[in-house]
């Protein structure tokens, strides 16, 4: 193990990831150094302060992965902190949700980062290493819905699921977070390496989520229909004309002025980004 990959600068790491998306400008419909996208409560000061708030639960996920605790074991312990985690942004921010999705993934991370700096291994074996931790949720958690129904009111993720069979970010950290290491985390690798700048190396990785991942935040403000129909037409049309070798922002103020109607806003892709910038300086550290 490197002696570099401590549980204090994997923590570093996955606040300065966080920091990173929220000011990665401009991104189609999300918060950012420009505004507030389709939100009307919240903005780029806002997210700052939340990532502030959540940053001193990282090193506690971490701490999990690098004294290598079985993914099973390691559950009850990154939910505890999650939970804590959770408590703090909704503090910090007036009860508003701005990282909730974030810090149920990021926290696999984290943990799977540790497990690979313990174990060895690089972005990928951090990422195999987090979905172990909930392998099988998919089917424990969403697929009994239907048979054994909550005593409670289903969330909007759960509704998606006995829809239309949507797994959002459980399937995506189960099937080992696909869309960032196969997608986000190649296109940004390869934009920086060709000489962009990490914001639009960002911008051109995030794109590339958008066009790939099970966003459950449009669908659930634009429809199923629309994800599905529309959403990517949109999406595939931006990717192909912005480069981030010669930036020019024009194909994504097109996009988010079409996304506006309908306060479209990828905030699934926005984490996976983040988690995109984490895996990339975890493999600097």
């Amino acid at each position: 193990m490197k002696s570099s990959r401590s549980a204090k600068t994997l923590a570093a790491a996955a606040h300065e990831a966080a920091v990173k998306e929220v000011m990665t400008t401009p991104k189609p419909g999300l918060v950012d150094a420009e505004g507030r996208g389709c939100h009307e409560d919240m903005d780029c000061a806002m997210f700052i302060k939340s990532a502030e708030a959540i940053a001193p639960f990282w090193e506690i996920q971490a701490e999990a992965g690098l004294s290598l605790l079985p993914p099973k074991e390691a559950l009850a312990k990154l939910r505890a902190a999650g939970a804590e985690a959770e408590l703090a942004m909704f503090r910090a921010t007036g009860g508003i949700n701005t990282h909730k999705g974030l810090i149920y993934l990021m926290s696999l991370l984290l943990y799977g980062a540790g497990f690979a700096a313990a174990a060895g291994g690089g972005a990928a074996r951090a990422a195999e290493a987090a979905s172990l931790v909930v392998r099988g949720s998919v089917v424990s958690e969403l697929a009994s819905l239907a048979s054994r129904p909550p005593d409670r009111p289903l969330s909007n993720g759960e509704k998606l699921f006995l829809a239309h069979g949507v797994t959002g970010i459980r399937g995506e950290a189960e099937g080992a977070f696909p869309s960032v290491t196969r997608h986000g985390l190649p296109v940004l690798r390869k934009s920086v390496a060709s000489g962009a700048s990490e914001n639009d190396a960002g911008l051109a990785a995030l794109l590339e989520i958008m066009a790939v991942c099970c966003d459950s935040n449009v669908i659930h403000r634009s429809g199923f229909d629309y994800w599905k129909n529309i959403y990517p037409t949109l999406v595939a049309e931006a990717r192909r004309k912005f480069d981030p070798l010669r930036p020019d922002y024009r194909p994504l103020r097109e996009l988010e002025k079409k996304f506006l109607p309908l306060r479209v806003s990828p905030g699934g892709a926005a984490d996976l980004l983040s988690c995109t910038y984490f895996l990339y300086l975890f493999e600097k550290i």
